[in-house]
């Protein structure tokens, strides 16, 4: 917020300032006369407001004169105008100045410094340290992570308010609760078939089948706008179902109707009227006659429902029955096949067409099995040895509170710093509490202290360097979003990873299954992902689109990265590529051909395809819309931070939004907008950089699909072609989003250059600044000499001096 606002008169003088800031030539000629020590309007003089942009100290004064200049209010219309170059060119070097400043600030270390743990991290952090399962997005639980550009893990945004407090230690009362419950947890295995589920036994159903000389079992029949039941607490008998994680098996099917979409299952909590909250996601490709058997997992807080769902999105689907709630009449039919009429109410909607296939969309299930809570040895084992005997003294207690603080503070921890926590032991056992209740009275100390839900790097002695234990977990926490295992914590106690053997660690962690945990956390991070369905698109604009299709954009990108990263392929590969990751849905959204099984999996592309990168794809595309049209400045802005490290200037406060088209004008593109907009010359400044990198785009719409008229509602005469031609800021042109992304690739050291600062700002929590470049450049020089091979690049990052300092 600002404190004051600012009026600046600019002038036209004759002197041009040979300055050691190149914008002080501009000030001098535009504004100093008004703002300087001859003449002080409105109370400011420019030549007296600090240079030192790293101090920020009047930070607040240099961005209103730069929102000003850049709006087109200064300098006043009657006097002389600086050239768009000029303005572009001042506005610039303030921007990044500002910026600079502002960066170092953010980077800016104190002896000791503390960067709190993400949500994400908390939870991999207790699972691994007690092999215990929390979901800390769940409402009520721990707030929601403020983001920088995308990234939740920079320190300085980070902070802990004291209302959340209560909730970090509520928190940790839970997870100690399943950690060391009062009574062991049984494992349980329930099995519903079609019968128990649709028709409450299936006796009289079966009586129906025996009648007709039906041998067919009876199944379960999923139809879209009718929820089914999935889960029931109480099949698992008396008492409260457990939290924690559960497995499913079922055998299931589907039909799919010509032309139509392939049957999608959702099973989720309900939310009434036949849809519920999508836990799991499923496209059931399995034909009737040859169902097929899936099995997943699912965390599952207890006590909950859970419902089948049959989502549709398809225009065929919908038209032909799948808005009916009662499409069957209610229990009064049954089902065994599609060939097998006889007892479907005669009343009810039609099902099937006259050659038996279906109309819709459905599903056909068999039977389900839940078997959970589920808990692994490799869980339990985490557990091993943490709760003293019985009959422990305070010596064992001490032990025992000194190896458990360890591992969940991550480094070697003194007697003096346990003894608060024994303290509250000890007062407990004098309250009456046992030996066990007590004890857990100080592990839970322990997990509340600052230093379990903070990294802390320094001490009192300013240092330029981690220690090994500092470093152990900026290395677990880069690679696995979590603590560090056993064996990097023996490292760190050898003094190993400050030595040559640093490169066995990383390339072991790198090894390690956790390394899924980067995998998903950076990309969705780096590409800001959490924009994507932030604007839901219109559904009477843009029918196809639902949450599933959304979740599998999601997917895609995740799992194009993780090809990439497995295979260790350049990351040119981000750019451009003949190829995808994608599921049935996402398959039928580009027009590509049916997967045969289901899942995500990796799918060949061709050039009519129109897709390739990630570029291209919806999720990327889609981010950048706001649900009712796509917004080629804000995919520019997208790009230009995402593949070119650099954030545009903001726009002026007063910018008008661009308006809808007048019914008795011809109909306009929002390219042909956007030009006219920025006809004027402090606007043109800006655009000049920005529009082509998102105009190369706008053949897609909102949603990212292809196009070649952009849908205008309004206007007369035919929706316009669209034009995703352009001229980049170098004066290279393009014709397309193909030709855009070979210029790309011509520039692929600078993405490069962006890519690494993106990583490290990753892995080291904390915004980059100037000091930082010349390590940056050393892990771009060794990045080019393994072929910019992306898990080569993050191994360099790992292994960096930058990694190791404070």
């Amino acid at each position: 917020m600002r404190l004051f606002s600012i009026a600046l008169v600019f002038v036209t003088g004759s002197a041009i300032a040979s300055a050691a800031e190149p914008f002080e030539a501009f000030l001098e000629s535009h504004c100093i006369r008004c703002h300087g020590p001859e003449t002080v309007e409105r109370d400011l003089r420019i030549d007296q407001l600090s240079r030192d942009f790293t101090a920020g100290l009047d930070g607040h004064l240099w961005a209103e004169i730069m929102e000003r200049i850049n709006a087109g209010e200064m300098p006043p219309e009657d006097e002389p105008q600086p050239t768009e170059n000029e303005i572009a060119s001042v506005i610039e070097q303030l921007d990044s100045r500002i910026r600079a400043g502002r960066d170092a600030r953010m980077a800016a270390r104190p002896p000791v410094a503390h960067y709190r743990l993400s949500r994400r991290e908390y939870q991999n952090t207790v699972y691994d340290l007690l092999g215990v399962r929390y979901d800390p997005t769940q409402p009520g639980e721990l707030n929601a992570d403020p983001l920088w550009h995308g990234f939740e893990r920079i320190g300085s945004q980070l902070s802990l308010a004291p209302s959340h407090v209560e909730r970090y230690y509520r928190a940790s009362e839970i997870v100690l609760s399943r950690a060391f419950p009062e009574k062991a947890v049984e494992t349980q295995t329930v099995r519903k078939t079609a019968a128990d589920i649709r028709y409450g036994g299936g006796k009289r159903q079966q009586a129906y089948l025996d009648r007709f000389g039906i041998k067919r079992p009876l199944r379960a029949l999923i139809f879209p706008g009718r929820d089914l039941q999935a889960l029931r607490p109480n099949w698992f008998g008396a008492g409260v179902a457990k939290s924690g994680l559960y497995r499913a098996r079922m055998q299931i099917s589907g039909v799919r109707p010509p032309g139509g979409q392939t049957a999608h299952l959702r099973i989720g909590k309900s939310t009434g009227e036949g849809t519920n909250e999508g836990l799991i996601e499923l496209d059931i490709l399995a034909p009737e006659d040859e169902p097929e058997i899936i099995e997943f997992e699912v965390f599952l807080e207890m006590p909950t429902n859970l419902e089948f769902n049959v989502v549709v999105t398809d225009i065929i689907s919908r038209d032909k029955g799948g808005h009916h709630r009662n499409i069957l009449g209610g229990s009064d039919y049954v089902f065994t096949h599609t060939s097998e009429t006889t007892l479907l109410n005669p009343t009810g909607p039609k099902l099937f067409d006259e050659q038996g296939k279906g109309i819709f969309s459905f599903v056909l299930l068999d039977w389900i099995e839940w078997e959970g809570p589920i808990e692994s040895e490799a869980e339990r084992a985490k557990r091993t040895g943490l709760l003293p005997p019985h009959d422990a003294t305070l010596e064992v207690i001490t032990n025992h509170l000194q190896r458990f603080a360890q591992r969940a503070w991550r480094r070697p921890v003194t007697g003096d710093e346990l003894r608060p926590y024994l303290h509250a032991y000890e007062a407990e056992r004098e309250a009456g509490e046992d030996v066990l209740s007590a004890y857990q009275v100080a592990l839970l100390g322990v997990l509340n202290s600052r230093n379990f839900t903070y990294l802390v790097e320094g001490d009192t002695q300013s240092r330029q360097r981690l220690t090994d234990w500092e470093l152990a977990s900026r290395l677990s926490y880069f690679l696995w979003s979590s603590m560090p295992d056993q064996a990097l914590f023996d490292a760190a106690d050898e003094g190993a990873l400050n030595s040559d053997r640093l490169a066995d660690q990383v390339n072991r962690m790198l090894a390690d299954p956790k390394i899924e945990r980067f995998i998903e956390d950076f990309p969705r991070q780096w590409l800001q992902l959490h924009r994507l369905g932030m604007f839901p698109p219109d559904g009477k604009l843009y029918p196809d689109y639902d949450v599933w299709l959304e979740a599998s954009m999601r997917q895609e990108v995740v799992q194009y990265f993780h090809e990439v990263f497995v295979n260790n392929l350049p990351i040119e590969t981000f750019i451009t590529s003949d190829w995808t990751m994608a599921n049935s849905r996402l398959c039928d959204f580009y027009g590509l051909p049916t997967p045969k099984t289901s899942g995500v999996q990796r799918v060949s592309l061709q050039p009519e395809n129109h897709r390739g990168g990630l570029l291209t794809m919806g999720a990327i595309l889609g981010l950048t819309s706001d649900g009712t049209r796509h917004r080629p400045v804000h995919r520019g802005v997208w790009v230009s931070e995402a593949i070119f490290g650099k954030t545009p200037p903001p726009p002026p406060a007063n910018v008008d939004p661009i308006a809808p088209n007048p019914p008795e004008s011809p109909k306009a593109t929002i390219r042909q907008k956007i030009e006219a907009h920025a006809q004027n010359a402090s606007c043109a400044a800006c655009h000049r950089n920005i529009d082509p990198l998102g105009l190369a785009f706008d053949q897609f719409d909102a949603i990212g699909q292809w196009r070649t008229r952009e849908r205008v509602d309004k206007g007369t005469g035919e929706d316009p072609l669209v034009d995703a031609s352009g001229v980049m800021p170098d004066g290279r042109t393009f014709t397309d989003a193909e030709q855009f992304k070979q210029l790309l690739l011509e520039d692929n050291d600078q993405f490069l250059q962006a890519f690494v600062e993106h990583l490290c700002s990753y892995g080291l929590r904390r915004v980059l600044s100037v000091d930082d470049q010349e390590d940056i450049q050393a892990i771009v020089n060794e990045a080019k000499q393994n072929h910019y091979s992306l898990r080569d690049i993050v191994r360099a990052v790992a292994l960096s001096e930058l990694m190791k300092k404070r």
